[in-house]
C-alpha cells in the first residue's frame, strides 16, 4: 500500500513535469530560441534547441502523450487504492472518491502550479526539461508519426489542412514586436511607421501610390527642347512622359539631364531646332495591379526611375517614380521644388485637419496614425465621392465611424479641400442623419 501511494506521488510529479514542460516550450519565443541556438557551443544542446525551434509540434505531441499516460495511470492507481480501503461491492463509491481526489491533485499539483511557475521561469524550465522531452520524442517517434498521420487523415476528411510546423516568424509577429517596442520606447513612432511601410510594400499596388493621369505633366513628342526646358523650370521634375497624339499613346520619357547635356555640348541655338522625340528614352510600362516591391526590383533591373501605368485596355492610368515608392516607406520627401511642408495635410488642432482631396488614404493613415474605413478608392476625394454617391457642394458634411468630414472647396466635377475631424461620437443610427447641409 505504501509503495503504491509513493508511486502515485511519483506519477503526480511526472504530471507536473510534463505540464510545466509544455508551458515552458510554448512560452519560449522563436526569436529567443534562435538566440539560444546561436549562443550555444555544445552540439548536443544545439540539436535539442534546433528540434524545439523547427519541430515544436513533435515535442508538444510527446508531452501530451506522456502527460495523458501518467494522468490516466495515476487515476487508475488511485481507484485501486481506494477500493482496498472500502468494503467489497463499493466500486462505484471508490470510482467517485478517486475521481474527486485525483481531479483536485492533478489540477493543483499537475496543472495549475507547474504551469504558473513555468510561465514565470520559462527559460529555466525549458533548459531543465527540453533534453528529456527531446529524448522521449526520439523514442516515441514511431507512435508520434502514427498518431499525427491519423490526425491528418481525419482533418482532411473534415476539409481542413494537415498539421504543419508553423513558419519561423510571421509578419504579425514582427508588427507585434514593433508595436510593443514603440510603447516601451525602444523604437520611435517614425521608425515603426517606416518599418510598417516596408512590410506593406508587398501588399500595396502601384495604383495606390501613382500620380493619376489628370495630374501628369507630359510633353508632346514634336515640342522643341527650348519648350521642354521651360516646362522643366516651371514644374521642377527631372523626367517627363512623352506622348504622340494623346496621353493614351505614351511613346517615350525625356530626362532633364539629357536636355542640359545637349545644351552643354551643342549650344543654345540647337534647342529651338531639336525636338523632344530626338533624345527621349523608351517608356517603361507596368499594369496598375503590380505590387510596389516588385516594381522596385524592376527599377533596379532596368535602370529606370519612372514607369507609366496602363489599364487593361492599354490606356494611361498614371505614372509612378522611385521617389513615390521611397515615400511609401519614409514618408513625404520634400525637395527644393516642393513648397514648404505641403503634404496635402494641414494640422489645425490635435484632432482637426484640412486635407487636399488628392491625398492618398494610405498617407493620411500613416501621417495621422489612424485606420480609415475600408474603401476601394485610393484618395480622400474618391472615398467621399463613394460615400456621398455624388459630387458634394461646399459646406456639406458627413460623419462616418468616428470621423467628421466637411467640404471646404469643390467644383462641379470634383472635391478639392476637406476639413477632417477625429471625433468620439457614435455613428448615427439612421442613414438620413449622415448628411446635412452647412
Amino acid at each position: 500500500m505504501i509503495l503504491e501511494i509513493a508511486f502515485l506521488f511519483v506519477l503526480l510529479g511526472f504530471s507536473a513535469f510534463f505540464s510545466g514542460s509544455e508551458t515552458a516550450l510554448t512560452s519560449m519565443s522563436k526569436l529567443k530560441l534562435k538566440s539560444m541556438l546561436d549562443q550555444t557551443d555544445s552540439q548536443e544542446k544545439k540539436k535539442v534547441i534546433h528540434t524545439a525551434l523547427h519541430k515544436p509540434n513533435q515535442l508538444l505531441t510527446t508531452i501530451l502523450i506522456l502527460n495523458n499516460f501518467v494522468n490516466i495511470l495515476a487515476s487508475s492507481l488511485s481507484t485501486l487504492i481506494v477500493l482496498r480501503w472500502l468494503p467489497q461491492g463499493n466500486a462505484g463509491t471508490a470510482a467517485a472518491i478517486s475521481t474527486g481526489v485525483m481531479t483536485f491533485f492533478i489540477l493543483i499539483f499537475g496543472e495549475i502550479t507547474p504551469k504558473i511557475y513555468s510561465t514565470q521561469q520559462a527559460e529555466k524550465s525549458f533548459h531543465r526539461s527540453v533534453s528529456i522531452i527531446s529524448f522521449a520524442s526520439y523514442l516515441l517517434s514511431p507512435l508520434i508519426f502514427l498518431l499525427v498521420s491519423i490526425s491528418n487523415f481525419f482533418i482532411r476528411i473534415l476539409g481542413g489542412k494537415k498539421v504543419q510546423e508553423p513558419p519561423f516568424i510571421t509578419e504579425d509577429d514582427i508588427l507585434s514586436v514593433m508595436s510593443v517596442g514603440e510603447e516601451e520606447g525602444a523604437i520611435e513612432p517614425e521608425e515603426r511607421k517606416m518599418l510598417t511601410g516596408a512590410l506593406e510594400m508587398k501588399e500595396t499596388t502601384v495604383r495606390e501610390i501613382m500620380v493619376p493621369r489628370v495630374d501628369m505633366v507630359v510633353l508632346e513628342e514634336n515640342k522643341s527642347l527650348q519648350e521642354a526646358i521651360k516646362t522643366v523650370q516651371e514644374e521642377g521634375f527631372s523626367r517627363f512622359p512623352v506622348f504622340r497624339d494623346n496621353v493614351d499613346n505614351i511613346v517615350g520619357v525625356i530626362y532633364a539631364k539629357d536636355i542640359l547635356k545637349t545644351l552643354h555640348e551643342r549650344g543654345q541655338e540647337i534647342l529651338s531646332k531639336m525636338k523632344v522625340k530626338e533624345i527621349m528614352h523608351p517608356p517603361f510600362f507596368i499594369p496598375e495591379t503590380k505590387k510596389i516591391n516588385a516594381l522596385l526590383q524592376d527599377f533596379k533591373l532596368n535602370l529606370v526611375h519612372l514607369a507609366v501605368i496602363v489599364d487593361e485596355y492599354g490606356g494611361t492610368e498614371g505614372l509612378v517614380t522611385i521617389e513615390d515608392i521611397i515615400e511609401q516607406v519614409m514618408g513625404e520627401i520634400m525637395d527644393e521644388f516642393d513648397e514648404g511642408e505641403n503634404t496635402g495635410v494641414k494640422r489645425i488642432s490635435d484632432f482637426e485637419y484640412i486635407i487636399d482631396s488628392k491625398v492618398p488614404i494610405n498617407d493620411i493613415e500613416r501621417e495621422l496614425d489612424i485606420d480609415f474605413p475600408d474603401t476601394e478608392f485610393e484618395t480622400l476625394g474618391g472615398y467621399l465621392l463613394e460615400r456621398f454617391e455624388r459630387v458634394p457642394k461646399v459646406g456639406e458634411e458627413m460623419q462616418v465611424n468616428g470621423f467628421h468630414f466637411k467640404i471646404l472647396a469643390a467644383s462641379r466635377s470634383k472635391i478639392e479641400k476637406v476639413r477632417f475631424t477625429i471625433i468620439k461620437k457614435e455613428l448615427p443610427s439612421r442613414p438620413e442623419e449622415y448628411f446635412r447641409k452647412g
